[in-house]
């Protein structure tokens, strides 16, 4: 760590307040537990948590050798706590401690992320799964109260079909109280004509088994911000059995990417242009390429770039002709230029970006500046990506920053700032980036959605 002071002194020299976009609390089991029984759950917390992974499949840990290779199942996280520092993880657990140590550790206002409840929206089972999500809102909603100057949680909201998705939504904002809310990105869904392990990603969007345009306006109509935060592990190339860290490394990054572009595809952004969404803890490398990739498919595969590949436009009399005179090693037939011309026609021809709305290059832009936030984590040397103008015409992304202080990211709390501040010491941000990254950005998100985000927080009358 280069900066030798510390978070606290940070913060004091900086000319606006810092934003935590993604903290997490580490769900104090015991309590959860009785939440959960008051929801009716049998048997409470304990006896579903061997199935609270990122896809509702069974924990690797509860499975024999033979089963874990027979499911191929993906080796989860392990010492996946900073348990060696004890004051942090009480500080994880606590929101209470969390709020008094907040200064200390050189931020203004948090928003504050379950921990194994981020896989509670993916359980497999209907009534499981949304009587999970029910107790855990109302778990985080009843340890807020009385912090939400500096604090607010988000809602765990399952998505596997839009009706479970707008009922939990109603529940928590309206309800609970709740601000902002964390939506499950994907459904694994079973493909019918496979076993129990055959399935495919639905990312919500483009070519969906549902329509989701319900959960989208009612977002927008209660004014609330949401947040992706699943990760891909399970999925197919990240399903070591032995290595975590192979599983780990980009899988935020790939679930968001999969989400984002069904999304944008799907024509969601260009319906709802008041929906905010944030992919967190996958940084914005996976948004810069996506961007790149958008805008070099747009003009290749968009309408115009594709009268280059047009098979009527072809001349095979005169490709042939130009075989002819060829002088090649090896004898070529003629009349393979009128086959290749029947074969790659068809009448299945479309526009990629119709449903999204694209008519130029600008739009692409516009759309993911609007509805796009990326979260990325204080030791992240590529937040640059979303400033330093490489993109196309110079485009800029919504990074927000990401403490993750309470998961295995973050052994020393206290370390987080003077981490972050690195990248102003690197000379990878200049200042006033350092406060779109740490503060202007993050603000925008949440008091876009909701203007009144703010009210009575440290925050209120703060502006951008």
């Amino acid at each position: 760590m280069s900066s030798q002071r510390s978070a606290a002194d940070i913060r004091a020299d900086l000319g606006h307040p810092v934003i935590d976009a993604d903290g997490h609390v580490f769900e104090h089991y015991p309590a959860l537990h009785q939440y959960c029984l008051d929801e009716g759950l049998e048997g409470g917390l304990y006896p579903q948590m061997a199935n609270c992974s990122f896809n509702g499949e069974p924990n690797w840990s509860g499975l024999s050798p033979d089963e874990r290779l027979a499911r191929r199942s993906f080796r989860g996280p392990w010492w996946a706590l900073p348990l060696a520092n004890t004051r942090d993880f009480a500080t994880a657990v606590s929101p209470a401690l969390f709020h008094d140590r907040i200064e200390e550790l050189g931020m203004d206002f948090a928003v504050c992320y379950p921990s194994i409840g981020l896989n509670f929206p993916a359980y497999k089972d209907d009534e499981v799964r949304n009587k999970l999500c029910r107790a855990l809102n109302r778990y985080l909603a009843d340890s807020y109260q009385g912090l939400q100057d500096r604090l607010t949680p988000v809602a765990a909201i399952p998505t596997h079909t839009p009706d479970e998705a707008v009922e939990q939504l109603d529940f928590a904002v309206t309800e609970l109280g709740f601000k902002a809310v964390m939506i499950g990105g994907f459904v694994p869904r079973q493909l019918p004509a496979g076993g129990e392990m055959a399935t495919w990603i639905d990312s919500l969007g483009l070519d969906s088994a549902y329509d989701y345009d319900p959960l989208w306006q009612r977002l927008v109509d209660l004014q609330t911000p949401a947040s992706l935060h699943s990760g891909s592990m399970g999925w197919d190339g990240r399903r070591s059995i032995s290595n975590f860290t192979y599983n780990h490394m980009g899988n935020f990054g790939s679930a968001s990417e999969a989400a984002a572009k069904s999304i944008f595809f799907g024509g969601v952004t260009h319906r709802f242009p008041d929906l905010r969404l944030g992919f967190l803890e996958g940084g914005v490398t996976w948004g810069a390429q996506m961007v790149c990739d958008l805008f070099s498919h747009w003009e290749k595969r968009g309408p115009e770039g594709l009268k280059a590949y047009d098979p009527d436009r072809f001349e095979p009399e005169y490709f042939e002709s130009l075989l002819a005179e060829a002088s090649d090693p090896i004898d070529l037939p003629a009349g393979f230029g009128r086959t290749m011309q029947k074969g790659i026609s068809h009448d299945e021809v479309v526009n990629d970006f119709e449903a999204a709305g694209i008519t130029c290059s600008e739009d692409i832009l516009e759309q993911i500046d609007r509805s796009y936030w990326f979260g990325c984590e204080a030791d992240d040397p590529l937040v640059r990506l979303a400033f330093d103008g490489a993109l196309p015409e110079g485009a800029t992304l919504n990074a927000i920053f990401s403490s993750d202080v309470g998961h295995w990211d973050v052994p020393d709390m206290s370390e987080v700032m003077p981490e972050v501040w690195e990248q102003v010491e690197h000379g990878w941000l200049n200042e006033d980036q350092f406060r779109s990254f740490t503060f202007d950005n993050a603000y925008r998100f949440f008091s876009e959605a909701r203007p009144d985000f703010f009210k009575g927080t440290v925050l209120e009358g703060v502006t951008v």
